[in-house]
């Protein structure tokens, strides 16, 4: 894994995209100005990612996983995601799990809160409950607001990728019938090279070190890298805007 640290040049504002991967989290790191350059970096724990992010005094760090959640019904956030990407992509976006599952003590536990708050635990959900878990605990409800340095932001890599190419991907990221079909992670690479000049070879270390970083992951996480850039400038769009759970955090997919 990459323990350096990345982008040392004395004053650059730095921006970060971030995805989970199996056994950790990668994290794209790039200067909030269009154009720089990106490099990964992997961590174990999103608290030692964290770590990193609040030295480097990052000015967003976008994260592709679902942090505010809903007591009863679905987030706006998530209806909005999927509206927006449509045709098959829509389901590129999970309906985040409920706020009782961020306390459920096993999985049964977990699949009967979310039916009394009237929501279907989808199996990816539920999987991802401990990495859900991480960055609420890393974080707190005024690590999200303008001002926080660095401020966290929810980000859904697809709805990124359809803002960017100014349409939703016709290709999923990668095939699950056809492991050589490339077509989905070309485009997607493609759009994100004119914003990121050194993305091709910057993808190759975590890619070459780290068996548990797949290229659909560095995809992710650059894409969340540009939704931050976007918050940094003031561009962005907030899905679910002024929402918030029972705890404080918001219910917000940015892009």
């Amino acid at each position: 894994m990459n323990n350096g640290l990345v982008f040392t040049t004395t004053g650059m504002e730095l921006v970060a995209g971030v995805d989970g991967v199996t056994g950790g989290w990668v994290m794209a790191v790039t200067g909030a100005e269009r154009g720089t350059q990106v490099e990964f970096l992997v961590r174990h724990s999103f608290q030692d990612l964290w770590a990193d992010a609040q030295a480097r005094r990052l000015l967003v760090v976008g994260v592709d996983i679902p942090i505010g959640l809903s007591g009863v019904g679905r987030r706006t956030a998530d209806i909005q995601a999927r509206a927006r990407l449509g045709g098959q992509r829509q389901r590129s976006v999970f309906h985040a799990p409920a706020h009782c599952t961020v306390t459920a003590r096993n999985h049964s536990e977990a699949y009967e809160c979310n039916r009394r708050a009237g929501h279907k635990l989808s199996p990816l959900a539920l999987s991802l409950l401990p990495k859900i878990r991480e960055v609420r605990d890393a974080g707190r409800p005024d690590s999200y607001v303008n001002d926080a340095r660095p401020r966290l932001a929810e980000v859904h890599p697809e709805v990124s990728f359809t803002v960017l190419a100014g349409a939703p991907m016709p290709f999923p990221k990668k095939n699950p019938k056809d492991s050589t079909d490339r077509r989905g992670a070309e485009q997607r690479l493609a759009v994100l090279t004119d914003h990121f000049p050194n993305i091709a070879d910057a993808m190759r270390a975590p890619l070459a070190s780290t068996p548990k970083v797949a290229l659909d992951d560095v995809l992710d996480a650059a894409a969340a890298a540009w939704t931050a850039r976007r918050i940094a400038s003031g561009e962005a769009m907030c899905l679910g805007e002024g929402e918030f759970d029972e705890t404080g955090y918001p219910m917000n997919i940015w892009a």
